[in-house]
């Protein structure tokens, strides 16, 4: 939380403000303070936030594919452009619904999640020495460094 207990600091010093260079000054003091707390004045940071977030939508996007294309289901749209009303009546010739067999492919598709893993842990290791050298500066990133790096974690 950091914009609302700002918000609540900003309003209560607004209230004994005597100028309009108070009101700037309150002001500028809750968006110095936001900015800080959201860690938007750390440009590395962000890039490294925004890569995990793309790593992360790369991941999405594959395991997806991955199931859509490995799961039979059923049309629920008839040629005509209707939907379907009912349930398709399976025909006796069809067999019942057997799991797609990816045995040849199993090798692929488990290099691929461990290549987004190690991707995605190098850019989050990457993440520690950056709030580490933040945190001369701004002391509350000590913990979220402490956390990425897995330090102190005796669970």
């Amino acid at each position: 939380m950091v914009i609302e207990p700002n918000w609540h600091v900003m309003h209560n010093r607004l209230q004994t403000a005597k100028s309009i260079d108070e009101v700037i000054q309150h002001h500028d003091f809750f968006l110095d303070k936001c900015l800080r707390g959201c860690l938007l004045l750390l440009p590395e940071f962000l890039k490294k936030v925004e890569r995990l977030k793309s790593l992360c939508l790369q991941y999405a996007a594959a395991t997806q594919w991955l199931i859509s294309s490995s799961i039979d289901v059923p049309s629920l749209v008839e040629s005509d452009g209707s939907l379907v009303s009912e349930k398709p009546k399976q025909s006796k010739s069809r067999r019942p619904y057997q799991p797609l067999k990816l045995s040849s492919s199993n090798r692929t598709v488990a290099d691929s999640i461990l290549k987004f893993e190690r991707e995605f842990n190098a850019e989050l290791q990457s993440l520690g020495p950056i709030l580490n050298s933040s945190s001369k500066a701004e002391p509350y990133l000590t913990h979220l460094s402490k956390c990425i790096l897995g330090i102190g974690n005796e669970q």
